[in-house]
């Protein structure tokens, strides 16, 4: 599973839930080879990914609650995706992000760094790295 894949699967679900089977089959057209049993431990076990299990043979995924940091790293990514590619300071993604979110320059390059889909590199530029 690469995260440009977990990315694709946890926007979908963002959209809506989904039945198990329909994100294995989002997981497989994006290039996966993991089987059921492995996408399912896979979400089981990361944060803010629940199961429905009204019906035993149909799971329901979908996401709880976002973080904060959750929140303020998706924030963070949509600010380097809107800068057409080109890398872009950790000052500047400051300014750009919407005003709810109060953070500082150390924190962004930190939570860059922590993020797969993100790449921190020079003098603290950041770019898209999915």
């Amino acid at each position: 599973m690469t995260p440009a894949i977990y990315e694709e699967i946890t926007t979908a679900l963002k959209r809506e839930n989904l039945p198990l089977t329909k994100v294995c089959e989002l997981a497989k057209n994006s290039g996966s080879n993991w089987s059921e049993a492995q996408v399912h431990l896979f979400l089981a076990c990361m944060d803010g990914v629940e199961f429905d299990t009204i019906s035993q043979d149909l799971p329901l995924v979908k996401l709880g609650k976002r973080t904060e940091k959750e929140e303020l790293v998706e924030a963070i990514i949509q600010v380097v995706n809107s800068n057409t590619s080109k890398p872009i300071s950790a000052a500047e993604i400051r300014r750009k992000l919407p005003g709810k979110f109060i953070t500082t320059e150390a924190q962004i390059k930190a939570l860059a760094k922590e993020t797969p889909a993100l790449e921190v590199f020079g003098p603290g530029l950041i770019r898209y790295n999915g």
